[in-house]
């Protein structure tokens, strides 16, 4: 698959993601005129895969989460830039959606506000419940990437975005071993981050929290259209965010025994 002309580069940040890479960067190239890893020293075959594919290597140790999406929009030649992870595939119809926004020149946008579709390890793609939205098509000059270590997306509403309504297949994940390895990683890059919840709020939230999350992911976020497995990756996800809260405890009573 040849590139894009479109005047859009995609970035990826990238350790040790031979599983997808290859689908993520041809997915890419169909709206993309140059593609750009950012990579943190992987020692499979990420690199390989993604030079064969044309695609651009950055090596670059982690900085950070918004520190390192930084370096993939300096290394990107065009102004528009997509952001995708390297488990995220640009749909067919989030391509031809794109194609007509450039089709007279690019927008005069800030960014398009993308849904983000989870696609389970079996069954068909969650279109219709518990999606994501991210700007992850964006112009560059116009905004910028958090320069944070934890954090890495925009907050959009003051900004001038069209929602699309296709979006990015999302296969995050090949079963609930993996999806609790990542929720286990991603609450401790949220508790090392400084603490600005008072520790009476985290002491409730330890204690009652739970439920409330669950619910919040169940019900109103609609993973009950998933059946079981919809009520066991909620289950796992209130945990993911509930170890969060204890980290955070963790972290507050270290520092009071060291004093």
């Amino acid at each position: 698959m040849t590139f894009s002309e479109l005047p859009i580069s995609c970035y990826i940040r990238t350790l040790n993601e031979e599983r997808l890479i290859g689908e993520v960067i041809s997915s890419a190239k169909k709206i993309c005129s140059e593609v750009v890893i950012i990579d943190s020293l992987s020692i499979d075959r990420t690199k390989s895969i993604s030079l064969s594919l044309g695609a651009i290597v950055h090596e670059q140790p982690w900085l950070g989460n918004g520190f390192q999406k930084r370096v993939g929009e300096d290394k990107s030649k065009n102004d528009w830039v997509l952001d995708i992870d390297a488990d995220e595939l640009v749909s067919d119809e989030m391509a031809n959606e794109i194609k007509t926004y450039f089709r007279n020149g690019a927008p005069k946008l800030d960014g398009f506000l993308t849904p983000i579709i989870t696609v389970p390890p079996f069954g068909k793609p969650w279109y219709n419940f518990a999606k994501a939205h991210r700007v992850k098509l964006y112009n560059k000059k116009r905004i910028r990437i958090p320069a944070h270590k934890a954090w890495d997306q925009f907050k959009y509403e003051k900004l001038v975005v069209k929602k699309l309504k296709n979006g990015l297949l999302h296969p995050s994940f090949t079963g609930i071993h993996m999806h609790l390895d990542k929720l286990n990683k991603y609450s401790t890059m949220l508790a090392n981050q400084p603490i600005k919840k008072s520790f009476a709020e985290i002491f409730i939230r330890i204690w009652f929290g739970f439920p409330v999350y669950f619910f919040h992911k169940f019900i109103l976020r609609g993973m009950f259209r998933a059946g079981t497995y919809g009520f066991a990756l909620s289950l796992s996800s209130a945990f993911g965010r509930w170890l969060k809260d204890i980290k955070q405890f963790e972290h507050i009573m270290k520092n009071k025994q060291n004093k």
